[in-house]
């Protein structure tokens, strides 16, 4: 994006509106997706150990004809090695070219990616807890039976998932949607002078 060129935009389109300081929007922006990029790199590399270590344990379990086990090991893998593909996805609407569009064309593509990464956050549980969950409820339960120690292991696991799907869904409010609204406004007021 050419910062230089929106800020001339900026300042031609609504001279008098009430609108965000385009570098404070800017800075807001860049810190925002920066920790988009940040977290799917981290997200990524706990992906790739999750795919190495499950896929091991699969391995073990084939070798032993455990294929109860060996099957929700899979299902672990599977889930790892998709996880990387479903954040560049989401992560890539945020990627806008602006040197093309006009103004209120790119606050509006920044606005739907914000969107979208809300949306993902908020179905965390879907896409990014029940698969894993489902393989290491399965695993266990194929390990160990119905035992004291794997149902308490089970509720921990349940209950640190629960943990994440809160944080999530706080951080799509708080900083997504957040970050949206704010886009949203800008745009109004734009439009709003332009008409």
């Amino acid at each position: 994006m050419d910062w230089d060129k929106m800020r001339n935009q900026w300042r031609d389109a609504a001279p008098a509106a009430p609108l965000m300081a385009v570098d404070e929007l800017r800075a807001l922006d860049a810190s925002l997706w920066k920790k988009v990029r940040r977290r799917d790199m981290v997200e990524t590399v706990a992906a790739v150990v999750v795919v190495i270590f499950f896929a091991l344990t699969a391995l073990g379990t084939m070798a032993e004809r455990e294929w109860v086990q060996a099957g929700f090991a899979l299902l672990i893998v599977a889930w790892a090695a998709w996880l990387p593909f479903q954040l560049r996805r989401a992560r890539l609407a945020a990627e806008v070219d602006g040197r093309a569009v006009s103004i209120l064309d790119h606050l509006r593509r920044q606005r739907d990616a914000a969107l979208e990464q809300a949306r993902m956050l908020e179905r965390v549980w879907l896409w990014y807890l029940t698969p894993p969950a489902t393989g290491l409820v399965g695993l266990t339960l194929a390990r160990d039976g119905v035992t004291k120690g794997a149902l308490i292991y089970i509720a921990s696991a349940l209950l640190l998932y629960a943990g994440i799907a809160w944080l999530n869904r706080r951080t799509a409010r708080t900083r997504f949607r957040a970050h949206a609204d704010t886009l949203r406004r800008q745009i109004r007021e734009l439009e709003q002078d332009a008409g």
